[in-house]
This record gives C-alpha cells, structure tokens and sequence, in this order.
C-alpha cells in the first residue's frame, strides 16, 4: 500500500533536485519532468469505466511534474497496441508507457530499439516477464487466485457447478484464469471454461446473450468467474436479469470497480470485485518514468492490487468511484 508518506516524499524528490557539493546544497528547485514528452498506453477508451481512472492519475502526474502527455487508446486490442508502441517510438519521446498484454515476444524488437534510442520504457497493468522495466499493477496469477478464494469463501462448495469467462491461451489474462482455476480445484468446484471473444472484449454488451443463454441451459451452475475484464465484470447485473436469476441466486466475481459494478454489488447482483486501483497505474508510471530519465533510478515495482469490493465495503469506495479515483 502506498502511504500518504510515500506520496509527498516522491512529490519532494521530484519537485526539487538537491545537489551536495562539499557542504553546500543547491537551493533552486527544479521542476523535474519539464520538457518532456511522455506517451502512455491506457488500454481501452476515453472515458471507459474501466479507463477513467487511470488516465485521471496519469494526468495528475503529469500536470504535477509538467510533462506532455500523449494518450493512446487501443479498445483492449493487443496488436493495437503493439502498433501504438511503434508509432510512439517512431516520435522519439523521452518515455513510453505500455501495456504488455502482447506478451515480451512481441514486443522484444520494440524493447530493443526503445533502449538502443534511450527512451524509457515503463509497463502498467500488465507485466512483460523477464524483463527488468518499471512496472506498476497487479500480479495477474495472484489477483486471479484471490477472485476464486473469495468466489468460494462467499458460498460455493465441493460438487457446485461455476462457469470461468475468460481467456485461457498463453497471455497475462491467461494467468488471471489459472489462479482461480486452482482455487477452484482446491476447493473442488466443478466448471465450465467458457472463451470469450475478441468481439466481447472491445464491446462488453456483446457478452449478455452469450451468458444468460448458458445460464439457462445450465441451471444448476451456481457462480460465474470474470477473471480480468472490467467491461464484461460491469454487465454481470444485465446477464442474470437477462437469465431471469434473482440477485443473489448466482455467485459472481470479477475485476474493476466502476459505477455498474458498484450498482451491480449495492443491488446483490455482483458479489465480489478485485479492484486493482487504476488511477494509481496512470499516476505511478509518469513518476517513474520521469525518475528513470533524469536520474537513472529504474526497476521500480508496485503491485497495485488494492484488496476486494463486496456488499460489506461498498459503501465506502462508491463515492471515490464516481469521483473517477477508483
């Protein structure tokens, strides 16, 4: 958890730049992100509930430390994002913040000629493993571990029937899947695993139909697991509504808190929520970055990952909800 502390000593350091000479101490602060150029990769849409508050923290940092920010927006497409990548080093910034949901890979000739440019590179949201760049957001195999100890500690039991809605292929989310998947075998839950598609990721709505027409050919299922979309997380309300299931009847779980969401949780319709604090992956990255570029300090981490939203808490975090903050 990052501490009131921590914030206005990163604040300090960036603000200021001292300079000890023998016993001396440079007075003039400085503003140390002035001049340069940043390009950040948010992910989805402008605006999106799952988008919002990230670019309100990349832009709090960036307006603290005076640096151009430059949005990319991809719909959650991964070779969008890969093509943002290029484009933006083509632009030769001082930084570029990306997502790695294409995988290190992919991205390894992009890596490559960013470090032999000296712009630096920094990753939210999503890690690009075996790598040693800056990185603030969750560790996805974790995260998806808690969604499925959580689905279970809410009232599934050896022999209930849950379906996982999600992606299985060898991607980040990939791990998000397999840590609910073993929470699920430990607990000896039984399930389905349903892919969703390209389509449903970049439109959510898409994702109604195919769910409340599973639920209704499968009456006994008792849960079903979103792990690692916010979008399709925030329509969970209109897939059991659509299905004719009572809110409470169906355990759900998934990722993002937004305003449906919490609409989703205050009505008993969602029953839990990772919530993975995105305004902190937009407001983190732009300090790193500019950290990195003007003194070197790289390999910072921050794991996000902020606990779990559920009827008991709900309350609380809603009105920082509408304030776009979480």
């Amino acid at each position: 958890m990052i501490t009131r502390r921590f914030l206005l000593g990163a604040a300090c350091a960036l603000g200021m730049t001292g300079m000890l000479s023998g016993t001396a101490l440079a007075a003039e602060p400085v503003l140390t992100g002035e001049g340069m150029t940043i390009y950040f990769q948010m992910g989805g849409n402008s605006g999106d509930p799952t988008t919002l508050a990230r670019e309100l923290g990349a832009k709090a940092a960036a307006d603290m430390l005076k640096v151009k920010l430059i949005n990319q927006y991809a719909g959650w497409d991964q070779q969008k994002m890969l093509e943002q990548a290029n484009q933006a080093l083509a632009s030769q910034p001082d930084a570029i913040v990306v997502m790695g949901h294409s995988g290190t890979d992919s991205m390894k000739r992009f890596l490559n000629e960013a470090k032999e440019a000296g712009i630096v590179v920094v990753t939210n949201n999503t890690r690009l493993p075996g790598t040693d760049l800056s990185y603030f957001g969750l560790d996805n195999y974790e995260a998806g571990r808690v969604l499925g100890e959580k689905m279970v500690a809410a009232g599934l039991k050896k022999g209930d029937k849950a379906v996982i809605y999600g992606t299985f292929e060898q991607t980040a989310h990939a791990d998000i899947s397999r840590g609910t998947i073993e929470e699920f075998d430990k607990a000896g839950v039984a399930y389905d695993k349903l892919q969703w598609s390209n389509e449903a990721v970049q439109d959510p709505s898409l994702a109604v139909p195919v769910l409340a027409a599973y639920l209704e050919s499968h009456p006994d299922v008792k849960a079903i697991a979103v792990p690692g979309h916010g979008g399709i997380t925030a329509i969970l309300a209109k897939v059991l509504d659509a299905a004719g299931k009572a809110p409470g009847s169906v355990i759900t779980g998934g990722y993002d808190i937004s305003p449906a969401s919490i609409d989703g949780l205050k009505k008993g319709y969602v029953t839990v929520v990772v919530d993975q604090q995105p305004y902190l992956q937009g407001f983190m990255p732009v300090v790193a970055a500019v950290l990195q570029k003007r003194y070197g300090l790289a390999g910072l981490m921050l794991n996000t990952g902020g606990g779990v939203v559920t009827k008991d808490n709900v309350e609380a975090i809603a009105p920082l909800v509408e304030e776009g903050v979480r």
